[in-house]
């Protein structure tokens, strides 16, 4: 028996193996990948903040918000990786896969450790967790470096908390608490850890106590602290539907997602980057939606039945329920109703409910029909490697900005922030850099551009930024008249951004009107003295209504910024020239 347990322990640690192996090639692809221009700039490329590493920048990292998010670790690692690598993606890339076949690896100690007579158990849920398609956005997205790193502390974490049940050693609790803190440094939806110790209380039979209670108290009083950050951090990104749904749409809503995510984790097809709201048919939601909390209660009643059975599927349940809970747009942050990167915990209690149902399996055929177990086996590998095929192709998706909003648009032809970001990379990417000194192709992407912006706008039209991209397009396209409304409309709503100004007053100079152009320059100044470009432009507005003793001012302002600038010196210069002829004529 010995022996041929050792044999069992041999092939499932190759298994382990092949199980890596794969993933590494289902992912290998991505780093060759760029960033994306969706969040991985904010993060990365307008971050002055990661560009050096002296221990004021560290101090800062701990003491800011990033993208409506409060994540000092993730920030730390990105400060680390620019230090070795600069904006060369491919080490960002590398490590996110790292990350997440650690993770793997760590989620096989995990399942093993709590359900420890069978490690098929831990490897179907390792194997899944390593390959399934809607873990593809949390690797390969650069800017999901949070979700990969959290992870890898919140699964150290639960590890050193069963060894503090199973041995009773304090040091173990200890380290439970020092990864949840870390956990906590690289993503706030690490909150969740102290239920999660809780369910792992239930699931290994430990008698509740005041001890059991009160071992959890720092946990959650951290838990709440990293919340009421959290919180804070993202008052920006929430949305209010208040009087677009009622309480029964959003229950419905809620309910739909809920379901969707458990059905995406068996049939992983019409994945997304953005999951945007329903469109209602005319004053309500698709009909589906309302069967949706019906369906919810069916699934409730189902897990509570399964009691009769243990507390395999409960646990698996409650912890898929556990870790998603924060984030079913209960509350709406943002603009979408789910997200794939949002199953990468949650998932866990799922596969680990499928490898349960493997083991009795197993155990059912042992008994009754030895085929059952090969024909199982069989299914489950094939599985893995579809899942495995699907993901490398859904890798593909994430190679730019135009290949992964092109897919989103495929699969919901309505989604305004899809056309955007696609105009974005069109306008930034090929008209202004690439096709920047060939007119046929820069025009020929300035009118791509300004097509997706429109579309944006025509679905989405009160979101003004859209407004300030096709203008800026516009502006471009040398549509002068046409940019400016669309300027007026943004500023309208947004009155402190001083790009937006500056573009408006270009635009104004160009159509002729300098004095309305110097007015929004101004602006733009105001809002962000340091805004070098606003002075330039500036200075050739006040040169052309000839204020020279302006120019110069402004032209030593952005020789102060960059004293290599050879237009503003010979501005300067005429200006200098012109008015010292002036006063010979006085």
């Amino acid at each position: 028996m010995q022996d041929s347990g050792k044999v069992m322990n041999k092939w499932v640690w190759l298994a382990l193996g092949m199980v890596a192996v794969t993933t590494l090639l289902v992912y290998l692809k991505s780093t060759g990948f760029s960033f994306i221009d969706w969040d991985d700039t904010a993060y990365l490329s307008n971050n002055q903040d990661i560009k050096n590493l002296a221990w004021g920048n560290i101090k800062m990292f701990f003491t800011k918000f990033y993208v409506c998010n409060y994540q000092p670790l993730t920030i730390l690692m990105y400060a680390m990786e620019y230090k070795v690598a600069g904006f060369s993606a491919a080490l960002y890339h590398i490590n996110n896969i790292v990350l997440h076949l650690l993770n793997t690896c760590l989620v096989f100690l995990l399942i093993k450790k709590i359900s420890p007579k069978n490690a098929i158990v831990a490897l179907i849920t390792a194997a899944f967790f390593a390959v399934h398609p809607m873990h593809v956005e949390s690797v390969a997205w650069v800017a999901e470096r949070k979700d990969v790193l959290y992870s890898f502390f919140m699964l150290l974490s639960l590890i050193m908390y069963t060894d503090y049940i199973r041995l009773h050693k304090m040091k173990f609790i200890i380290y439970a608490f020092f990864f949840f803190m870390l956990s906590c440094m690289s993503k706030s939806a690490a909150v969740i850890i102290p239920l999660i110790l809780l369910l792992f209380d239930y699931y290994l039979n430990r008698k509740w106590s005041m001890k059991v209670i009160l071992e959890k108290l720092p946990f959650f009083l951290i838990s709440m602290l990293f919340g009421i950050i959290a919180l804070y951090s993202q008052k920006g990104a929430v949305r209010d539907y208040t009087f677009t749904l009622t309480i029964f749409e959003r229950i419905s809503i809620v309910s739909y997602s809920f379901i969707d995510y458990i059905l995406k984790s068996f049939v992983p097809v019409h994945l997304s980057a953005i999951y945007p709201y329903p469109v209602k048919a005319g004053e309500t939601l698709p009909f589906i939606y309302f069967l949706a909390p019906l369906g919810l209660v069916i699934i409730s009643v189902i897990i509570f039945i399964s009691r009769k059975w243990g507390k395999d599927i409960i646990f698996g349940s409650l912890f898929f329920v556990i870790s998603i809970i924060l984030v079913l747009q209960i509350f709406p942050v943002g603009d979408a109703v789910m997200a794939d990167r949002y199953s990468y915990i949650p998932y866990i209690g799922i596969f680990f409910i499928t490898g349960k149902l493997y083991e009795h399996v197993l155990f059912f055929s042992k008994r009754y029909h030895q085929g059952y177990k090969n024909i199982l086996k069989a299914l489950l590998i094939t599985i893995f490697i579809l899942f495995a095929f699907i993901a490398n192709r859904r890798v593909s998706i994430w190679e730019n900005e135009e290949t992964l909003f092109a897919d989103v648009i495929r699969k919901f032809p309505q989604t305004s922030l899809a056309y955007n970001n696609i105009g974005c990379r069109q306008l930034n990417d090929f008209a202004l850099k690439t096709y920047k000194l060939d007119p046929e192709m820069r025009n020929m992407y300035l009118d791509k551009a300004d097509s997706n912006f429109t579309k944006a706008i025509k679905y989405t039209p009160s979101f003004v930024l859209f407004y300030l991209n096709r203008g800026i397009t516009r502006f471009h396209r040398g549509n002068f008249n046409d940019a400016i409304i669309d300027f007026d409309r943004y500023i309208a709503a947004i009155q402190n951004n001083s790009e937006a100004y500056n573009y408006r007053g270009k635009a104004l100079g160009s159509a002729g009107n300098f004095q309305e152009a110097i007015a929004n320059f101004d602006k733009a100044i105001a809002i962000d003295p340091k805004n070098v470009e606003a002075y330039g432009n500036r200075y050739i507005a006040k040169y052309q209504i000839r204020d020279l003793k302006g120019t110069i001012s402004d032209c030593e302002k952005v020789l102060s910024f960059n004293p290599e600038d050879e237009r503003a010196k010979e501005i300067k210069q005429k200006a200098q020239q012109e008015s010292g002829s002036q006063f010979n004529r006085r």
